[in-house]
């Protein structure tokens, strides 16, 4: 029983300090990741902020009861969804179709980021915990300097993880409040636009009554 715990603690050593070197390259290539993620969230608000005037414009429009602008620029998916509505506004299981895509599409976006915020920190709390056993070994042997080797690794390895998720929820709030505020617009000009639509349809009949 004794050698057979032993020989498992031995296994489980080597796979967890061969899983140093991997981990602290997924915290690197997470970081880089994060700093991406944020440069794009930067990217999206200032194409936001051009759209704004354009996006009350839209909302004035709807409120009237009349149609969108033409030629809508700057709003990225949002503007690409406006546009499909308005062409196919006739048509409601197209209207529901680009809708459903189109949320479907934000909801992928803020699960790509989800994923990140959980990732980093983990992988973050598996670089502090793998240099702790050597680390260990290393103080019963009175190598201090080996300890310390190996104590900086499990500091740096967590700032580094939970930095990737102090960055990465933070835009996953932002994008969060931006596409439930896309989504209330692309319900609400579907809605109207649909309706709209439907309104010569029914004079038309009344005429032929």
């Amino acid at each position: 029983m004794t050698n057979a715990l032993t020989i498992l603690s031995h296994v489980f050593y080597l796979i967890s300090n061969a899983l140093l070197i991997p981990v602290m390259l997924g915290l690197l290539f997470g970081f880089l990741s994060a700093l991406f993620i944020f440069g794009q969230m930067i990217r999206e608000l200032l194409e936001r902020h051009f759209f704004e005037k354009t996006r009350k414009e839209c909302v004035q429009l709807l409120e009237s009861s009349e149609t969108l602008p033409e030629g809508l620029v700057d709003g990225g998916v949002l503007t690409d969804a406006l546009g499909k509505i308005k062409i196919h506004a006739d048509n409601n299981f197209i209207v529901d179709k680009i809708i459903a895509s189109t949320e479907s599409y934000w909801d992928r976006e803020l699960e790509k980021l989800q994923t990140w915020c959980r990732l980093g920190p983990s992988l973050g709390l598996m670089g502090t915990l793998i240099p702790l056993g050597p680390g260990l070994v290393a103080l019963a042997d009175g190598d201090l300097k080996t300890l310390s080797n190996n104590l900086i690794i499990a500091f740096a390895t967590t700032v580094v993880g939970i930095l990737i998720a102090l960055i990465v929820s933070g835009v996953h709030t932002v994008r969060k409040n931006w596409y439930r505020n896309d989504s209330i617009l692309l319900n609400f000009a579907a809605e109207i636009l649909t309706e709209k639509q439907k309104q010569p349809k029914e004079n038309q009949k009344g005429n032929q009554q």
